[in-house]
């Protein structure tokens, strides 16, 4: 696990991340470590990752032995990855350029899937959309984890406490800091490119879909993580 921390330190100084919560390495570097602490050794496992971004996830899954393939909607980040694949001798990390929630896989061919701070900026229509298709990819007893930001419009205590502490840090950095929380506080609104739902949404979307053993935690700021999984024969 050491060894993973480290390869993702190494990766987050190098990675472009455009979302509030993972502007700071620190809690990029979270984010990514409560993912893998939850996938758990996955050797020879079949493993998709939703918005690989730049392998922050997928990287560390293959180097433990995964066949990962990683799915990202971004040329420069996709072909970064490629290299880096290449780079490392990861032959079982295959790196596919294509939007998440138009993504056509065969059902039951994954152990796992993971997604890393790439839902949040579909609407919830296209979240469950991809939460129920992740359900058809899974093996009977495989796992679905996302990690993203988890927020709602303010009606819970964790809502509240999370835009108060961005308000005051903004606050502290003075015009500039006043002109993003003017900023910020209309996307929230309208919604306009980021779409955060709230961690009890994210857990009725697996209900929804049929996912069984739901879990579900706070990592760091606004950020989540909600894990099911889909029934085994045996169970």
């Amino acid at each position: 696990m050491l060894d993973s921390l480290l390869a993702i330190r190494k990766l987050a100084n190098n990675a472009t991340v455009n979302n509030n919560a993972a502007n700071s390495r620190t809690g990029l570097v979270k984010v990514a470590a409560a993912v893998l602490l939850a996938a758990g050794e996955r050797s020879g496992d079949r493993v998709i990752d939703l918005g690989c971004g730049a392998g922050l996830v997928s990287i560390p899954l293959a180097e433990r032995g995964a066949r990962v393939l990683a799915v990202d909607r971004s040329e420069v980040l996709i072909s970064r990855l490629k290299r880096t694949a290449f780079e490392r001798s990861l032959p079982g990390l295959e790196v596919v350029l294509a939007p998440i929630d138009c993504l056509s896989l065969p059902a039951s061919s994954a152990d796992l899937v993971v997604s890393t701070y790439a839902m949040h900026r579909l609407r919830d229509v296209d979240k469950q959309r991809v939460v129920t298709a992740a359900f058809s990819w899974l093996k009977p007893g495989g796992t679905f984890i996302v990690a993203d930001m988890m927020f709602g419009r303010g009606m819970t205590s964790r809502d509240r406490a999370i835009i108060k502490s961005k308000v005051r840090t903004l606050a502290k950095r003075g015009i500039g800091g006043y002109w993003r929380i003017a900023k910020n506080g209309w996307r929230y609104l309208v919604r306009m490119r980021e779409h955060p739902s709230s961690i009890s949404a994210w857990t009725a979307m697996f209900a929804r879909a049929g996912f069984t053993a739901i879990t579900a935690s706070s990592i760091v700021n606004e950020a989540g993580l909600v894990s099911g999984r889909r029934a085994s024969e045996r169970d």
